[in-house]
């Protein structure tokens, strides 16, 4: 049997982990001061107004390797394959502890595939993986198409302040609009996995409009998800708008995890969508 391991940031639905029970999540974690969380332990609203009590900005950490081989080890002994799935590489080692993890485990019953992107992204591999690994496929032909959608899948977003990017030290190519803060709003996106900027704009409606704007030079998506962090509403109504412009094409809303919370922070909107495979 085939097992799929993904991390925390993916906001596993919970209906996928009590439908599958070959799905296993690692978290990563959250710290606010002289206190950490896993996770899966912690909700993104309450993120924040545990950062403000404490009066601290809050940090994250990615699992250690051990915290994969707990996983690993005892599915690789009852004689099971494995494919990880991780966030982005370009914004944070996950992937690497992961691999590391499978060397000390020391099976070729195990592959890492690096998402290239987050969240929803991330789910959607899962899915497919999940999806194959029940009708029996192999682990190589499984790995093959994650693998693809990942090199399909494009993630772009607006944050509501650079803030977050800058304190958490994952603001990559948009370093440079640091100095400009109260002048622009950007629309960024993930370029080898790494955060970089798609434009520059006045106002946080014409971000979001350039967003849509972009989205539209795809022709063919296998899915469309739009993610926020404490903007429900708005991002609500790009979902709405999503519908009338993707009639045909399945539209996934979700709240991002504190993880990526505390990188983004609150008011982010973002999408993250995947060209359909031929």
């Amino acid at each position: 049997m085939v097992h799929v391991v993904i991390d925390s940031t993916a906001q596993v639905p919970a209906e996928l982990l009590q439908r599958y029970k070959n799905l296993h999540v690692v978290p990563l974690r959250v710290i606010i001061g002289s206190e950490e969380w896993a996770e899966n332990r912690l909700h993104t609203t309450e993120l924040f107004s545990l950062a403000r009590s404490k009066g601290h900005h809050p940090k994250t950490s990615q699992p250690a390797p051990g915290d994969f081989i707990s996983v690993l080890k005892p599915l690789i002994a009852d004689g099971h394959q494995i494919i990880v799935i991780t966030l982005s590489g370009g914004l944070s080692g996950t992937v690497g502890g992961a691999r590391a993890a499978a060397q000390m485990v020391e099976s070729n019953n195990i592959i890492v595939v690096d998402s290239g992107t987050t969240a929803m992204g991330m789910v959607q591999m899962a899915r497919a993986a999940l999806t194959m690994a029940e009708a029996g496929e192999t682990l190589e032909s499984i790995a093959q198409l994650v693998e693809n959608m990942a090199r399909l899948t494009y993630t772009m977003f607006v944050p509501n302040t650079l803030e977050y990017l800058h304190k958490g030290g994952r603001i990559g190519g948009a370093a440079a609009l640091f100095g400009t803060i109260l002048q622009i709003k950007p629309l960024l996106y993930l370029v080898n996995g790494k955060v970089a900027v798609l434009d520059k704009v006045r106002t946080r409606p014409r971000a979001v409009s350039r967003m849509v704007e972009e989205l539209k030079k795809q022709e063919r998506l296998a899915y469309i998800g739009v993610g926020y962090i404490d903007c429900r509403d708005e991002a609500e109504a790009v979902g709405r708008q999503l519908k009338e412009l993707y009639p045909d094409t399945p539209i996934i809303m979700s709240e991002l995890g504190p993880v990526l919370g505390v990188h983004l922070g609150p008011g982010l909107i973002g999408l993250i969508y995947q060209e359909a495979i031929s």
